[in-house]
């Protein structure tokens, strides 16, 4: 009988089956995923992460019809699996029985478990995550500014659902992609997330977010940061609060951020009964503040 640790040695990705058994336990499995073979018939394949005594490995399994067996912790027999980058695959030609689960140390079972589900990196700000190097998982934070309405690209063969949201925080926006689940997260203009498991990637020469299987969305509690901005002018006005253009200070970084009229007529001691607040500020700007950012607004400038 073959080991997990022995699996893990094996150099050769050789596509020929090993007859020889592996005994291990299921620790996870993942939803079901629909797939095109090459003669371009609808499959589905699922994966798992299993562990014995000796060590943890993915496995990804082409016979849907074991997908009932493959439950938490139940004992598998396997043999006549193909060995690929570490990976078992369990193919038609695959025999699977069912067997007494193993005893395992939690240390094992929570290495299995990061297999399927990788713990999350702690959040960084955008003006780092659009430093970082495509395809690395990120964790990101912030405002949402901008939701598309959902829309289905055809993926290799398959009608598949995409929505674009717009992420800001008072470092950088980046625009986050929503594949498949992820288009069903409920989401809110100006509600302030925490979105994990998204990767780099880079579109048209820009930096965006894709979500992963493993995203998870969660509505948060947004930070309170005094920052230095560069206050152009404003955008637009609407009822009592206006968007304006600013800058990060020492970077190159702009942004349109919404502020009350009365913060900004109180702090350029504007008249109260201004009817163009835009025009009003031309003669003070451009204009270096201390502010107060939350949750993609300015709450309060410090100073001028």
């Amino acid at each position: 009988m073959m080991t997990i640790e022995e699996i893990n040695n094996i150099a050769s990705n050789d596509s020929k089956p090993y007859e020889k058994p592996i005994r291990v336990n299921v620790i996870k499995c993942s939803s079901k995923t629909n797939y095109k073979n090459a003669k371009q018939e609808n499959k589905v394949l699922f994966h798992l992460a299993l562990a014995d005594k000796t060590g943890t490995i993915k496995a990804t399994c082409y016979q849907e019809s074991l997908y009932q067996q493959t439950q938490y912790n139940c004992g598998l027999l396997i043999r006549n699996f193909i060995i690929k980058n570490k990976t078992i695959l369990i193919t038609k030609q695959s025999k699977v029985t069912k067997f007494p689960a193993m005893s395992l140390t939690q240390s094992l079972i929570q290495d299995a478990e990061n297999i399927l589900q990788p713990p999350a990196p702690s959040a960084s700000p955008i003006k780092e995550i659009k430093r970082a190097s495509v395809r690395t998982l990120m964790t990101v934070c912030g405002t949402v500014s901008e939701e598309e309405e959902s829309k289905q690209v055809l993926i290799n063969g398959q009608n598949t659902d995409i929505k674009s949201i717009t992420l800001k925080d008072s470092t950088d926006d980046i625009k986050v992609t929503l594949w498949r689940e992820a288009t069903l997260f409920s989401i809110n203009i100006g509600e302030y997330v925490m979105l994990t498991h998204v990767t780099v990637h880079e579109f048209n020469g820009q930096k965006i977010l894709n979500t992963t299987r493993h995203s998870k969305l969660k509505v948060t509690t947004p930070p309170q940061e005094t920052i230095d901005v560069e206050i152009y002018g404003v955008e637009s006005t609407n009822g009592d609060w206006s968007t304006i253009t600013t800058k990060i200070t020492n970077t190159d970084i702009y942004q349109s951020m919404d502020v009350e009229n009365k913060t900004l007529i109180q702090w350029f001691m504007l008249d109260e009964e201004v009817d163009d607040i835009g025009e009003a500020l031309i003669h003070y700007l451009p204009q270096i503040c201390e502010v107060i950012f939350c949750n993609g607004k300015i709450t309060k400038i410090v100073k001028v």
